[in-house]
């Protein structure tokens, strides 16, 4: 378990990054810059002028997100449900839950909630126990052992965004 979590009876929390955050070099911001140069061109010179503004703007929020460092979340799993820093979500709007353990690069607990925005929620484990948190959330949840990582979230790792 790691040196930071602090299991008492029938909780566990921990702190973790909201997100894995992979360090880009120049020549990340160069390809990217490059790509969306050039879609940005072809969008002009096809006096598509809308689209080209739109992949303008994706592209300087993509190099503005990529730049940002993750904030560090408390997560708490306890009787009363999942607590994220200060929010609170009980286990009535949490529909399932499943671990993907890959170490040492996927290591997350996601959930699907019942909320139609925003239905599905991953938090990265660290260096928490998931069998420890698996067990736990059995006593309140149920599993879906057919799922795995989100495609978006392999994409996120593949291009290291």
């Amino acid at each position: 378990m790691a040196e930071d979590a602090k299991p008492t009876s029938n909780k566990i929390q921990w702190n973790a990054p909201e997100y894995l955050h992979y360090p880009k070099g120049g020549w990340w911001y160069a390809i990217i810059s490059l790509l969306a140069l050039a879609i940005v061109g072809y969008f002009a010179y096809s006096r598509d002028f809308l689209t080209a503004t739109l992949f303008l703007a994706l592209a300087g929020l993509l190099i503005f997100f990529a730049r940002k460092s993750p904030r560090n979340l408390e997560i708490e799993l306890g009787p009363g449900g999942l607590k994220i820093n200060a929010f609170r979500i009980p286990y009535h709007e949490i529909k399932t839950f499943w671990v993907v353990y890959e170490p040492p690069e996927i290591k997350t607990l996601n959930f699907e909630t019942t909320a139609t925005l925003n239905r599905y929620l991953t938090l990265q484990l660290g260096n928490e126990d998931p069998v420890a948190i698996r067990r736990l959330l059995l006593e309140y949840l149920v599993e879906d052992l057919e799922r795995g990582e989100h495609f978006t979230d392999r994409i996120s790792r593949a291009l290291k965004l």
